[in-house]
């Protein structure tokens, strides 16, 4: 029963969009995560009819991440197949430091991107289609559901491919610690332009105190004054209120 009450809440809370924001709610068409053949105004969408487990779920929403039951065990309710690329790392001595705070000795130190940042890359990997679903109603492991749109040059179940992501990217899955930021500031690095703790509510480390894609982006709705030009599915309304929670930055104009 209390799986059930959780279940219902949090599918509750995705539907409702009980978060006010600028962009469209994952319930409305417009929203580029609204995957479901109705949403005729974005390119990538399922196609009606096109789910490979005869049980058709090509009008539903949150099918393509999430599932109520027999779940994947990369995170709570989750209905992506599990990432399998080695992705590259990003390049900055000021970031060879691991999470405990102590200088990295080699390349093999680095770890692969964990926790919410994990899910994401289940879309967002270039390899992985949108529509490789972990499971269906009957069965796990399933050939997954036809999208419109093939991006030529990929390879991957399905049909549209989710958008590469390079090693140019802000890193990811690295816990900023008081301890990450004491090193950062002492020689040799002399780093002066980080906060401690982010300043911004809109602005939230993991669990593990990690800075995850999810701390900058809310992959349910677009809070961004500017969608057309900022960053898609930014947690709030400026860019400045973001960067700016963790970096000792000037807000305008864009110092990134």
């Amino acid at each position: 029963m209390r799986y059930l009450i959780i279940t219902a809440a949090f599918v509750f809370v995705i539907m409702t969009g009980l978060s006010e924001g600028a962009g469209r709610k994952i319930s409305q068409n417009g929203n580029k995560h609204n995957f479901a053949y109705t949403n005729i105004s974005v390119n990538f969408r399922a196609v009606q009819g096109g789910d490979t487990s005869g049980n058709d779920r090509s009008s539903q929403i949150c099918v393509f991440c999430h599932t109520p039951h027999r779940a994947s065990s990369e995170g709570p309710l989750w209905n992506r197949k599990a990432v399998t690329k080695t992705f590259k790392h990003f390049s900055s001595g000021s970031l060879a430091i691991d999470d405990a705070g102590e200088p990295l000795k080699s390349a093999a130190d680095y770890g692969q991107p964990t926790g919410s940042s994990r899910l994401c890359l289940s879309c967002h990997d270039g390899v992985t289609a949108l529509g490789a679903v972990f499971t269906t109603p009957t069965n796990a492991n399933p050939a997954g559901i036809t999208f419109t749109n093939v991006r030529t040059g990929q390879t991957g179940t399905g049909v549209a491919i989710g958008f590469e992501t390079f090693s140019s990217h802000h890193p990811v899955s690295f816990r900023y610690s008081q301890a990450v930021i004491d090193l950062l500031k002492a020689p040799p690095y002399n780093k002066t332009d980080y906060w401690w703790s982010p300043t911004s509510s809109a602005v939230k480390l993991d669990k593990q105190g990690r800075m995850q894609c999810t701390t900058c982006h809310d992959p349910h709705q677009d809070q961004s004054d500017n969608p057309s030009t900022l960053t898609p599915f930014w947690t709030s309304k400026t860019y400045g209120e973001v960067c700016g929670s963790c970096h000792n930055v000037i807000p305008t104009p864009n110092p990134w």
